[in-house]
């Protein structure tokens, strides 16, 4: 477990600290519980690394949890445990405590951004530094969206060009824009509670609500747009395919209908090509002759019907013999 006291200032009420807590075991997390009189249902959810953002109040300590933006994140990451990283707040007057599983970058340049503050003077109540926490959580989308809005570029050239492994890089980039439109739209159905909690910071509240708000709707339109690339996508693979279909289908028209020209012809010879003893046909002076007229015969009436029913038109498989 790494302790890092970032704000400390004052002393007995006036006192004001902010304590970042990064990796704690459950016994030491129990141990921070009992030291600061955490309720223990929320200790629980600190120990979930799955949960999603919520908003609780237990008497006067205000419980939050949020979900930012893992920078770390494989580039074929899509499921909000692999995209996202929890952080839960703890915050009453005077202090706030943030607990979570891995070194965020925002939580860094955030309290290397309070020390500062903290050292030049500046008013550090705990309910200021928790919203500039939500805050910062929310923003860290704002990145990941723009980049995967960009490679909607990329991707719709792919659709054009029937590029491999299309569909794919689609999948992943819905899954990523379904992830977002869901944590962002989540983060903003708790912020009615926050705001009914911090009345006196509404202009701030209203900040992060706006923030949260055009991510959101960046991220549906990403959504939107990827849905409508992939189902185009998808016609544009059918109409292929259905194409391919019509010259098979034209191969085997044309083979079919040579099959019917040879398949008497080949009756005939096999016929006159059995050696029984007695085939008077074969003793004919003029049998040879015969068959092969009769073959003509044959091979002209077939033509004579095909082409009275246009099955030997260019869409002659329209048609239909009767």
């Amino acid at each position: 477990m790494q302790v890092d006291q970032v704000i400390d200032i004052g002393s007995g009420p006036n006192r004001s600290f902010w304590v970042d807590i990064e990796n704690p075991s459950k016994a030491e997390l129990e141990a921070i519980a009992a030291k600061y009189r955490l309720p223990y249902s929320a200790v629980q959810d600190c120990l979930d690394a799955e949960h999603l953002p919520k908003f609780e109040r237990f008497g006067d300590l205000n419980f939050i949890i949020v979900r930012s933006y893992d920078e770390t994140a494989a580039a074929d990451s899509d499921t909000v445990q692999e995209l996202t990283r929890k952080v839960a707040l703890f915050e009453s007057e005077g202090f706030l405590i943030t607990i979570h599983r891995v070194k965020q970058n925002f939580l860094e340049a955030l309290k290397a951004e309070w020390r500062a503050k903290s050292a030049a003077g500046d008013l550090c109540k705990s309910n200021i530094v928790m919203l500039s926490v939500l805050s910062d959580a929310i923003k860290t989308f704002e990145g990941p969206i723009i980049r995967n809005r960009n490679l909607l570029e990329d991707f719709e050239s792919k659709v054009f060009r029937h590029a491999g492994e299309t569909l794919e890089d689609g999948y992943y980039l819905k899954r990523r824009a379904s992830t977002f439109k869901r944590m962002l739209r989540m983060t903003l159905d708790i912020l009615p509670g926050v705001t009914a909690e911090y009345k006196d910071e509404a202009s701030t509240l209203q900040d992060v609500k706006e923030m949260g708000e055009r991510l959101y709707f960046y991220a549906d339109e990403f959504f939107d747009n990827i849905t409508n690339l992939l189902s185009l996508y998808l016609s544009l693979s059918s109409h292929r395919m259905s194409a391919a279909s019509h010259k098979t289908n034209e191969v085997m028209r044309i083979l079919t209908v040579f099959s019917v020209f040879f398949m008497p012809l080949n009756l005939i010879t096999g016929i006159y090509g059995m050696n029984f003893e007695f085939m008077p046909e074969l003793k004919w002076r003029r049998g040879y002759p015969m068959a092969i007229f009769f073959m003509i015969l044959v091979t002209f009436s077939i033509w004579a019907y095909f082409n009275r029913k246009g099955v030997l038109e260019a869409n002659g498989d329209e048609h239909k013999l009767g």
